[in-house]
């Protein structure tokens, strides 16, 4: 028998007492595909643990994944951000 609460949490009739199931973790999952799912680190979480700025950000996704999903298509996105990011942080410089 299971139920669930008002705040999402699923809960399990086990050996006579409900128990907590534990909500399932988001680096373990993947929605819509599976070109993260083998990696050592999946891109969100490097970004995040370096606080990288969205430019960066799209870079490490796109070059991450090139290989398992767009090929080429996303070798020319990243390079369009780096693009993207050379122009809006470095403008004064060039």
């Amino acid at each position: 028998m299971k139920k669930v609460d008002r705040d999402g949490i699923e809960w399990s009739w086990v050996k006579d007492e409900w128990t907590a199931t534990p909500p399932p973790n988001p680096l373990e999952e993947q929605v819509g595909g599976g070109h993260y799912k083998d990696l050592a680190i999946q891109p969100m979480e490097y970004c995040q643990l370096n606080k990288l700025g969205a430019a960066e950000s799209f870079v490490v996704k796109y070059v991450t994944r090139h290989k398992n999903k767009n090929g080429a298509e996303d070798i020319k996105k990243a390079i369009h951000c780096l693009e993207l990011l050379l122009e809006i942080e470095y403008k004064e410089e060039e």
